[in-house]
């Protein structure tokens, strides 16, 4: 009898450890980790295993913030080029689009003018909340060209855009950097 003692003993232990855990992984399976039960996406976003996967132009845990939010509003402009030098300082805005989530407006850009002293209008595509391309686009009737990229630095509230411009009265082609800061 004191021989058989070790080995009950160490089937009720396996077998108590086997219930513990089947009794776990129960528990852990009825969870139903990554579930999008309970979550709400917003602006077109779907949830997958648990998370809102948002569509472009917009971020947040529930798709619930424009990336073009952080952008709009109104800047100094402190602009510097290769060839031109320093360009006075000047105030810019940043509007957005009314069709695209993605898209905003920079004006005036580069501190150019077209004719009649109208202020030259940018468009820019946002390729994350903090990423902005110009793409390449002619303004002010096919007088200049202008394309670039920039990323916006949320603890200065102040983003950089190198770009560059071609002035087609004039011929000249000059790369700038220009830092946009909000007030």
């Amino acid at each position: 009898m004191y021989k058989e003692l070790p080995t009950l003993f160490m089937k009720r232990a396996v077998w108590g450890g086997l219930l513990v855990f089947s009794i776990g992984a129960g528990f852990l399976s009825g969870c139903k980790s990554g579930s999008c039960e309970n979550i709400t996406c917003l602006n077109g976003g779907t949830c997958r295993n648990g998370r809102c996967q948002c569509p472009v132009g917009f971020e947040g845990a529930r798709c619930e913030t424009k990336w073009t939010d952080r952008w709009i509003g109104t800047y100094t402009v402190d602009d510097r080029c290769r060839q031109v030098g320093l360009i006075p300082q000047y105030e810019g805005r940043v509007s957005p689009s009314t069709i695209y989530p993605d898209v905003v407006y920079l004006e005036p850009f580069g501190d150019l003018t077209c004719e009649g002293r109208q202020a030259v209008k940018v468009e820019g595509r946002l390729l994350s909340g903090k990423e902005i391309r110009i793409e390449q686009q002619a303004v002010c009737n096919r007088r200049y060209s202008i394309a670039g990229d920039g990323t916006y630095d949320g603890n200065r509230r102040a983003f950089n855009i190198t770009y560059t411009f071609r002035d087609f009265q004039t011929g000249l082609t000059d790369t700038c950097t220009a830092t946009w800061l909000k007030y």
